[in-house]
């Protein structure tokens, strides 16, 4: 599946990479080539009007009716390929400089625009097949026809130009395919693998949630069965059974709620009731209540809160949080062990919650992995205290929200120290 994505993605920024190259080539060519264009416009008109005055002053000063036939047109010498050229309003030749190429004068059409309208624009080709450019000019003098001016030159130097500039957009473009390709091939490998990791992450959540809830579903059903075979019998001959059923059902209620809270979490419809809040006493009522359990389990339970720490934050979430840390130290610590539950500002400013144990503690390489979801280091255990394996993961889920951070610390066979840092 990812691997048809990857490809599409990779196409998909290929085309759309394509179309702006060709876009922009297209404009970067034609916009050149405008450019070009009037700039030799430009350098004819100029001509022209340095032309102009005095080829009238040599036609007016023969006298009206026809132009003389030993006419001069144009300068002396001629540079850059530049010719100059008079003829009459059928294209007739009446002078002209020694470059000029009959060929490449204007046509009729070009000649009776300039006649309507004053002057006109052409491309030519000369008997070479060069392109030249030419500009017609009609002139006003005292004889009984029009009299039009041509001025020209090639434009194989513009053209040759842009036949580079095509070459290069074309090259260029088809390599900066080429490198897109690869680059988008490399990039979406890379954007897809958060997703990748996302999905797998997903699955793994639903199997392992699905193993979670096969489990307690099976230990209901097991001993609703066996009521069911005994109707006639009172409840407290099948006691067992139903203790049974209200502790699983107990597990089943705990794990629905922590994946209904890591669900919101996840689709940012958890709210936080932000108010001030005091993690001392907080901690105080958390120790509290879990004196008890800690007494059952024959573990010491210690409170040291240094003076008072308020931070803004939602009550009952951190409520959560200091509970879930000690609810697992106290499970996971063997009778005879202690449990040390810390409140105090830390130097940075910040309040500091620490839940220290004397427990079993996490081996190395499964400590990177306690705060995944249905993450359990000792599988066993954790399903004999009644844990679900997403109490860490609903725990960092607390911290974050508030702009905190949780860390874990450990050493088998000493204990572990969970330590959150919030913003005050």
């Amino acid at each position: 599946m990812f691997g048809a994505a990857r490809w599409r993605l990779t196409l998909g920024f290929t085309l759309v990479l394509a179309a702006i190259l060709g876009i922009t080539g297209v404009v970067v060519y034609f916009t050149t080539r405008a450019v070009l264009i009037d700039q030799v416009n430009s350098d004819l008109e100029s001509r022209v009007g340095r032309e102009r005055p005095l080829l009238m002053g040599r036609l007016t000063g023969g006298g009206p009716g026809s132009p003389p036939s030993d006419l001069v047109i144009g300068p002396a010498f001629t540079t850059a390929g530049y010719f100059y050229a008079l003829v009459g309003p059928t294209g007739q030749l009446l002078a002209s400089t020694a470059n000029t190429d009959p060929a490449g004068l204007a046509d009729v059409d070009t000649l009776e625009q300039a006649i309507n309208e004053g002057d006109a624009f052409a491309d030519t080709d000369s008997s070479t097949g060069d392109s030249l450019r030419v500009y017609v000019v009609r002139l006003d003098w005292p004889g009984d026809e029009h009299l039009l001016m041509q001025v020209g030159r090639s434009t194989e130097p513009e053209r040759q130009a842009l036949r580079r500039l095509l070459l290069v957009l074309t090259g260029g473009g088809g390599a900066g395919l080429v490198l897109a390709f690869v680059g988008g091939y490399l990039l979406a490998g890379v954007a897809l693998r958060p997703i990748r990791a996302a999905i797998d992450s997903h699955r793994a959540f639903i199997a392992d949630a699905s193993h979670d809830l096969r489990t307690p579903l099976s230990v209901v059903r097991a001993n609703a069965e066996l009521l069911k075979r005994h109707p006639s019998e009172p409840v407290s001959a099948n006691r067992e059974a139903v203790d049974d059923i209200i502790v699983e059902s107990d597990r089943l209620g705990r794990l629905v709620g922590h994946m209904l809270i890591l669900a919101q979490a996840d689709a940012g419809q958890a709210v936080l009731s932000l108010s001030e809040t005091a993690l001392d006493e907080l901690a105080h009522e958390v120790a509290h209540g879990m004196r008890l359990l800690a007494a059952e389990r024959g573990v010491s339970l210690e409170t040291d809160v240094d003076g008072p720490v308020r931070l803004r934050g939602d009550a009952d979430r951190l409520r959560e949080l200091v509970a879930i840390l000690t609810d697992n130290a106290i499970k996971y610590t063997d009778a005879g062990g202690k449990v040390r539950l810390e409140v105090r500002r830390s130097s940075g400013g910040k309040a500091l919650v620490r839940v220290s144990d004397t427990g079993r503690g996490i081996p190395a390489e499964a400590l990177p992995h306690i705060f995944d979801r249905f993450y359990q280091v000792d599988k066993a255990r954790s399903q004999e205290a009644g844990g679900t394996g997403l109490g860490l993961s609903i725990a960092r889920w607390i911290a974050e929200a508030h702009g905190g951070s949780i860390r874990a610390e450990s050493e088998p066979g000493v204990g572990t120290t969970m330590t959150v840092e919030l913003p005050v």
